[in-house]
């Protein structure tokens, strides 16, 4: 590279890399990593490496590489040569050094962990470049983009996954000893090698694990179809292969995905399928050495498809006049009323927000003539009094036959009180008492305590996600529920938006999506331009109002600026480095704004 020196100016950048172009001596690789680095505006005269909190450990590459790490420690012991591992964004996740003078060198250019070093933010470097290009590279001295860089000689080799050659990170070495460059990259090599070969053992093992469990699953005597995934597999036998197809195998892996990625959630769980039919799943763990493979799964297929209802075909409604045509929905609402009618006591699950309570207030409207709906919720305080007042009532509204008791959330319930309530359901359980209905959202730990076993029914109402096609008729429902003129409607790339937003509280946040929409003064047709933000969003995390808040402002901020990222963080007075791990956090996709 020529020895001009640059300025602090991005116009002396730009003069640099002319030069560079023009030089024989200069490798491709590196002018483009220069042109990179002037197009992100990287200023050549300041290290700006963003911190973040909390890098991964907890990875494949991290368990693979930190005790190589170690390892290499020892052997370059007062050596002036620093090994770091990077995660695929250029986050360093780990640094050994053990040469005073060189950890003081790294200390002054952030190359610490946690520190970003991918090329949009500090240029032309060893880490960065390597990621970009996705090749081994040595960045000498001068050929680094920003000045404080260049008192270092750095060799970088990109990690790759050893079966799917995917991107994992990087394994860099750095030095400021000016030395041989064909040396320094062999040894980077080698290292990576090794990380690499230990990523494959560590995969090898999870995947041998859920495979030997799968097989085991497979050859029993009585096998049926059978299911096996983890993060990064998906096996399945040929009876489920052709046994459930086309939406109803997506559906069943979207179940089987969430299922897995709670290591404790073990037992028995069954779902609707969209074409009707109901898949019982009996979910068994894959643990080896103190770590989740994976799950496997039986399925049991009970029913027959259904015909797909035409597309234009209105919305069906069950006999209780609620809204959605979903066999998961319509299963639900079925099931509740079968058991509803005849007397049966029913315990309902679902996450907050699906209707749970809406779904008794219209089995009691439909099915409850004569009869006094009464509401109960856990006690307000944990005092011995507040206690027994509520125990109380709740025995005295058990002795009228003629009562609807509905415990909602009984999940909120502590230990204690759990066996307490048990011990006056059990009591009074018989036909001369109210009948029962409780509520509670669905435990990540298969729940098999004496108060689940009260009621004699049970049932689970899905969440919309899972709702396949009802989230547009209830939009419009909702729609003229509150524009009861009817003079409104949604446009097609609303009707887009609503549908993909996962909506983690369910039913009762799309309804207060639509409750705002209606109430904001616009024309007759809704666009998507008109959603709020949290309906460009992926993720199905339930946020609390601060958090909702904090989401919305960065939503907004970035419409208001195209999707400018830089300059969102810079409007909200924060890092970009933690723009971009809120944006994780909340499932924010710049490029689905625009």
């Amino acid at each position: 590279m020529p020895r001009h020196q640059p300025g602090n100016s991005l116009k002396a950048a730009r003069e640099l890399y002319l030069e560079a172009t023009n030089d024989p001596s200069a490798r491709p690789l590196v002018v483009a990593s220069w042109q990179r680095s002037i197009e992100y505006k990287v200023k050549s005269g300041s290290l700006d490496a963003p911190y973040l909190d909390n890098p991964n450990l907890d990875s494949p590459l991290a368990r693979a590489a930190l005790p190589i790490l170690n390892r290499l420690h020892e052997q370059l012991a007062d050596d002036p040569v620093s090994t770091i591992i990077t995660d695929r964004n250029g986050v360093v996740l780990s640094r050994k050094v053990s040469h005073e003078g060189l950890t003081t060198h790294l200390n002054r250019v952030r190359l610490a962990p946690g520190h970003v070093f991918a090329e949009r933010y500090v240029g032309t470097n060893g880490i960065g470049t390597a990621l970009a290009s996705g090749r081994p590279v040595v960045i000498a001295g001068r050929q680094h983009y920003v000045e404080e860089l260049r008192e270092f000689h750095c060799a970088a080799v990109p990690i790759l996954h050893p079966t799917r050659s995917t991107l994992l990170g990087a394994f860099n070495l750095t030095t400021i000893r000016q030395g041989s460059d064909g040396m320094l990259m062999a040894f980077a090599r080698s290292v990576t090698a090794q990380i690499e070969a230990e990523i494959a053992a560590i995969t090898s093992r999870r995947e041998r694990a859920l495979f030997h469990d799968y097989m085991e699953a497979c050859s029993s005597a009585r096998p049926g179809p059978v299911l096996a995934l983890n993060r990064d597999v998906v096996m399945m036998n040929e009876q489920l292969s052709a046994a459930v197809t086309g939406p109803d195998q997506y559906a069943l892996l979207d179940h089987a995905r969430e299922i897995a990625e709670h290591p404790r959630l073990e037992g028995t769980r069954s779902i609707a399928l969209p074409s009707g039919r109901v898949a019982e799943l009996r979910v068994s763990r894959c643990r080896r050495e103190d770590s989740d493979a994976g799950a496997v799964f039986r399925v049991r297929l009970i029913g027959r498809a259904q015909p797909t209802p035409a597309v234009s075909a209105p919305p069906a409604r069950s006999s209780l006049g609620l809204v959605g045509s979903s066999p998961p929905w319509l299963r639900a609402v079925a099931d509740s009323e079968t058991a509803f009618v005849a007397g049966t006591w029913l315990h309902l699950t679902g996450e907050a927000g699906v209707g749970k309570r809406t779904l008794v207030e219209a089995l009691h409207r439909v099915h409850g003539t004569g009869r006094r709906l009464e509401v109960r919720e856990a006690p307000p305080s944990d005092a011995p009094a507040v206690i027994e007042r509520w125990l109380h009532d709740i025995g005295e509204l058990l002795g009228v036959p003629s009562n609807l008791l509905l415990l909602s959330d009984v999940h909120l319930l502590g230990d204690e009180l759990r066996q307490r309530l048990t011990n006056v359901l059990a009591r009074r359980d018989g036909s001369a008492t109210a009948q029962v209905v409780m509520t509670s959202q669905p435990s990540m730990v298969s729940a098999d305590d004496e108060l689940d076993r009260v009621c004699r029914a049970s049932g689970e109402v899905p969440a919309l996600r899972h709702r396949y096609g009802d989230t547009e008729h209830l939009a419009r429902f909702f729609l003229r529920k509150y524009r009861p003129s009817g003079d409104s409607r949604f446009s097609t790339d609303a009707l887009t938006m609503l549908q993909r937003c996962p909506w983690p509280e369910n039913v009762r946040q799309l309804e207060s999506v639509i409750r705002g929409l209606a109430r904001r003064a616009s024309g007759p047709v809704i666009h998507a331009d008109d959603l709020p933000p949290e309906c460009r969003v992926s993720s199905n995390k339930v946020l609390t109002t601060i958090e909702a808040l904090e989401r919305d402002a960065i939503l907004r901020g970035l419409m208001d600026r195209n999707s400018n990222v830089q300059r969102t963080a810079q409007d909200l007075g924060i890092s970009r480095a933690t723009m971009y791990r809120k944006m994780r956090r909340y499932g924010i996709v710049p490029s689905s704004l625009t």
